[in-house]
Formats: C-alpha cells, structure tokens, sequence
C-alpha cells in the first residue's frame, strides 16, 4: 500500500507499507513472495542499514569472488532481494553475492536452513543519516521528496521512513549474532575506510576464497571511490556522493548534534556498540 510519510516540516515521502514496515517504492510481488525464495548453502549475503557501504561491500565480494576484475557498470540493485523477483536471480552462477537492507527476521525461510553466508556492515548513524537524506532528495521519481535537512534528520533517526529505525537494526542484529548458526562477519564501514586492505582480506578469509594478497589489494584498488565513480557512471550521482568519514559535521547543528547524542544514550544503553565518528 503506497503511503505518504511526512517529515517535521510537513513534506513528506513516498513509500510504500508491507507487513506493518515501510520500505521504498519497490515492487510488491518481490516483498510478498520473499519468504519463500529458495536459498543456497553457498549464497553470499550483504546485509546492512540503508547508506552503510552495501554497494562498496557487495562489489568487492563480488570481485573477490569471481576472481578476476571487470569494468561492468552493475548495479547491486541487481541482486537486492526486496527489490527484484527471484527469478531475474533465482539462476545465477553459484556462489550468488545477494545483498539486502533487511532485518534477519524478513529473510527468506530457507536461511536458518542453508545458512549462507552474511557479511553484516554496520556504520555510524550520523553519516548514515546524512547520507540517507541526500539519496532520497536524489531520487525524486521514488520518493517525491522535497523537504528540508532540519525537517529530515529527527523523523529520520527516530524510524519514520523506509527501514524503520536505525537503532533497532543494529541491536536486531547484535541478538541474531548471538543466537544463530548462521555464519556471520561483521564489518564496519569506518573500519574499512581506515584499511580496506585489511577488512578485504578478512572478507576473502570468512569467504575461503583462494584470492592471493595482490588480487586483494588490485580488487581494493579497484573499488575506490573515486574508481567506482568512474566506473558506475549509469549510477555514481545517486549511489557515491562523498563516502566520507565526519561529514554529518557539515550537516548536523549544534543543537541537533546533542539531540542525537541524548537520543543515543537512550537507545544504546543496553548495547555495547560503539562507533567512531572522524578518522584520526
């Protein structure tokens, strides 16, 4: 059911209400037969919050795993599960590298049985925050939406729009890590900003791919920002504006930095997550 969701000011976004959470204007066939999309034992799943570094993950997974770099101008939005049908996926080369912004709760049933494996991205909400608002101000002809960065940046924090909340994603996710038997490595977006060498090669290590350090440090340098720009050029304007660590600074005002910070106290005070917000 297609919904308008208003922001402080009164301007509001268009999504779309499935199952008592809101999402973007997708197709609503891919949302209703999602539970029942047959899993493999060796899919690669991205997870992660809207903004947090889904497409830079994704295409280096997708490199390391086919073992050879492209120039092909792919959108993850080609393998996004609550985006597109099974069947434009259901017969890709296995290992398939899926991605996904949702809960693991509105995963397919067959996770808990093939257990796939997830690389899980989590990023500092501020940035994310501030990234979220210039994306759907990018895309007009999904959300219709006009409004103001101090009219967003509350309703946003508190879960109003598409995904619901950020906080309780993260701490959704921090209780299926310790109950499930599905196998899952968490990344975090500032972490690989500060060594993608490094965070890569723990990606190939929880993949077993048999990818030589040089191949990782090729498919890094590949996937930079500013290569990826290049690269996605049908896309780069909507998907990679900055990537930078700290923006939200150039965003957030005083007043709404300690609104934040009081409301991250009160969400967070039973979550152990921390992050940081500037690379030193």
């Amino acid at each position: 059911m297609e919904i308008r969701v208003p922001d402080d000011g009164g301007d509001e976004l268009t999504l779309i209400s499935f199952n008592g959470r809101k999402y973007p204007m997708f197709p609503a066939t891919a949302l209703e037969t999602l539970p029942s999309v047959e899993m493999r034992s060796d899919d690669i799943l991205v997870c992660a919050f809207p903004k947090s570094g889904t497409h830079w993950i994704w295409e280096m997974t997708r490199l390391l795993v086919a073992g050879k770099l492209d120039r092909d101008d792919i959108s993850k939005g080609t393998a996004m599960m609550e985006f597109i049908n099974e069947d434009e996926y259901k017969d890709l080369p296995s290992p398939r590298v899926l991605n996904t912004h949702l809960l693991f709760r509105e995963l397919p049933k067959q996770v808990k049985e093939k257990k796939p494996r997830i690389l899980y991205v989590t990023r500092n909400p501020k940035d994310v925050t501030v990234s979220f608002y210039n994306f759907v101000k990018k895309l007009p002809m999904f959300y219709k939406y006009s409004g103001e960065w101090k009219n967003f940046v509350r309703p946003s924090l508190e879960g109003r729009f598409d995904y619901g909340s950020w906080f309780d994603y993260v701490k959704d996710w921090e209780e299926v890590k310790k109950t499930t038997d599905v196998p899952i490595l968490t990344l975090n977006y500032e972490d690989m900003k500060e060594d993608v060498f490094r965070e890569v090669k723990k990606i190939r290590d929880f993949l077993g791919t048999d990818r030589s350090d040089e191949f990782v440090k090729e498919v890094c340098d590949h996937c930079s920002f500013g290569s990826m720009k290049d690269i996605k050029a049908n896309f780069s304007e909507i998907v990679y504006r900055k990537g930078e660590i700290g923006d939200w600074k150039n965003w957030f005002t005083v007043a709404q930095n300690e609104w934040f910070d009081k409301l991250y106290e009160e969400k967070m005070k039973d979550c152990p997550l921390t992050f940081r917000y500037t690379l030193k």
